[in-house]
């Protein structure tokens, strides 16, 4: 025996190898679809988000070489159903982009996919799955080599308007970018050249809604290929309050001039502004930081950021809740990168570290969402050839964190455009909801940040479209809260008046006064956003005309 504990101690020892912080388990959990239209098409979008309303990321995938639309149902655990048999969606190999709206209130997220070759198509959804090709019955226009695909109200009456990227020329098709002004009874018409955000000829490859100075409407961000040389830089529109649009790329210093294939949204370094990344050709993307008052700097070489790859999507996230946003880029014919930033310039790339460089082929498309409700972000990516990739996250959920289902005024029901901006330990975390950011691609709507050790959230102010704005104050850590626009507190069943029924419903939620006591499903009752239901929202729940119970 003594022998043997000798040999024992003379045997090296074997390292142990940490669990990466991403597992890849797409076949696992169902998602059994092979990429095939890479190539020809610059990649076949890819969409995570919730069409059932159960608060869950369900996805959609195009890109197989047979033209099946992917629809798979998350059940829940971050496992998924397929439905793409069954869906409705016509097989197309040449679809392109993905992007989901609720354009017709009727509380459903329905499907646009665009396409590089041939005709867009606008389907409606019709619950359980299923959809309907209704695209000339809403005034769709034929044509156009699509690209990419945003959602936002661009005019703030409510109604999400649609804004189509053409890649003008390819193919011989001159069709210019088109944006869809939503009429507000399931129709749409085109308006890009009369409010001039057509941008001439320019090879448009994707389009970006972003409230860029915080006024409360969606500006107009493009991303233009052969930017490189000397025509055709990127393109952004600032909104004028009244729907209509001013080009100021020049001074704002947002041309860029890169071959555009990607862009991301995020405050890097947590000052409150809105920065952009955008990916290139070897000659290296670049970063743009605001500067706070409308303009911004290019701070890529001080960054390390520029890849010197053929950059294609890209995004901003803060996978290790360290409370600091971490930047994931695709690449073709080349590692995907993921830089870490650490509250300090350079980046450093961890890609391999984490197991998501996806080896040496091309990424072109990804999505972002929280897939199995654990409160990290899991990252789905499409690469040529090969399965679609489902890297779980096995590291966010440790440190704290806070998701926030922000609920829209009017028919923007899911409050595209908003933007909250959290504030915990000192930190401000600034996000907006988008529909249709990534490069052809969709993120769920849900709002994610990570807390690091906090266990409670300070602050959360929202902004939503058109100028409302709250404040809630006091909110724990690691949930997934609801926050209502000031319209809609009090109304517990949502009838549209606050009665007897909605009073007691509250008294349900009553935890007396003291931060941080509320819980997730009493939201709409915290009238003055302090964090509990006490006695001072009830009376402010009487203040706002209560009417008998029916």
């Amino acid at each position: 025996m003594r022998c043997f504990f000798a040999l024992v101690l003379l045997v090296p020892s074997i390292p142990v190898r940490a669990q990466q912080a991403f597992t890849e388990e797409a076949v696992a959990r169902g998602l059994s679809y092979v990429v095939q239209q890479n190539s020809d098409l610059y990649g076949a979008g890819v969409a995570l988000v919730d069409l059932d309303g159960d608060l869950d990321a369900d996805c959609v995938l195009l890109g197989r070489a047979d033209g099946v639309v992917g629809v798979y149902e998350n059940d829940g655990t971050g496992h998924f159903i397929d439905h793409s048999a069954t869906s409705g969606i016509d097989a197309d190999p040449r679809n392109s982009a993905v992007a989901c709206a609720d354009y017709d209130n009727d509380g459903d997220l329905d499907i646009y996919i665009s396409r590089l070759i041939g005709d867009d198509a606008l389907y409606r959804n019709d619950g359980g799955f299923t959809f309907t090709d209704v695209s000339t019955q809403a005034g769709i226009l034929p044509g156009g080599a699509g690209m990419g695909i945003a959602w936002g109200d661009y005019d703030n009456d409510g109604w999400l308007d649609l804004y189509v990227s053409n890649r003008t020329g390819f193919g011989g098709d001159p069709t210019l970018n088109r944006l869809y002004h939503n009429l507000g009874d399931g129709t749409f018409e085109e308006v890009a050249q009369t409010l001039n955000v057509h941008d001439d000829d320019a090879p448009t490859l994707l389009c970006t809604w972003l409230d860029y100075d915080e006024d409360g409407d969606a500006d107009l961000y493009l991303g233009n290929d052969k930017g490189s040389g000397p025509n055709e830089d990127n393109a952004l529109f600032q909104n004028q309050g009244d729907g209509t649009f001013v080009e100021v790329t020049q001074q704002t210093g947002t041309a860029a001039n890169v071959d555009c294939m990607g862009i991301a949204i995020g405050d890097f370094d947590h000052d409150g502004g809105k920065d952009l990344y955008v990916t290139n050709i070897p000659l290296g993307n670049v970063l743009l930081m605001s500067n706070g008052d409308g303009t911004f700097s290019d701070r890529t070489a001080e960054a390390g950021v520029g890849s010197f790859e053929i950059g294609w999507g890209c995004a901003f996230f803060d996978y290790d809740h360290d409370m600091i946003d971490d930047l994931y880029v695709c690449n073709m014919i080349a590692p995907n990168r993921f830089y870490r930033y650490q509250g300090s310039f350079p980046c450093t790339d961890i890609a391999a570290d984490c197991g998501i460089e996806d080896g040496t082929g091309t990424s072109f498309c990804m999505a972002l969402a929280d897939v199995d409700l654990d409160g990290d972000l899991d990252l789905l990516v499409q690469s040529a050839d090969v399965n679609i990739r489902l890297f779980i996250n096995q590291k966010g959920h440790l440190r704290s964190w806070a998701r926030f289902h922000v609920v829209g005024e009017g028919a923007n029901r899911h409050a595209v455009g908003a933007t909250l901006k959290v504030t915990s330990g000192g930190v401000t975390q600034t996000r907006e909801i988008h529909a249709g950011a990534n490069y052809k691609s969709d993120n769920e709507r849900i709002v994610h940040v990570g807390l690091a050790g906090e266990t409670m959230i300070d602050e959360v102010r929202v902004l939503w479209p058109g100028g409302t704005t709250r404040t809630l104050r006091n909110y724990g850590a690691s949930q997934t809260w609801t926050i209502y626009p000031p319209s809609m507190l009090g109304d517990g069943d949502f009838d549209g008046d606050i009665d007897l029924d909605d009073i007691r419903l509250a008294a349900q939620c009553f935890t007396g006064p003291g931060p941080g006591r509320i819980t997730p499903g009493c939201e709409v009752f915290d009238m003055d956003g302090d964090g509990d239901i006490d006695f001072d929202d009830i009376v402010a729940m009487g203040g706002r005309r209560i009417v008998p119970a029916r």
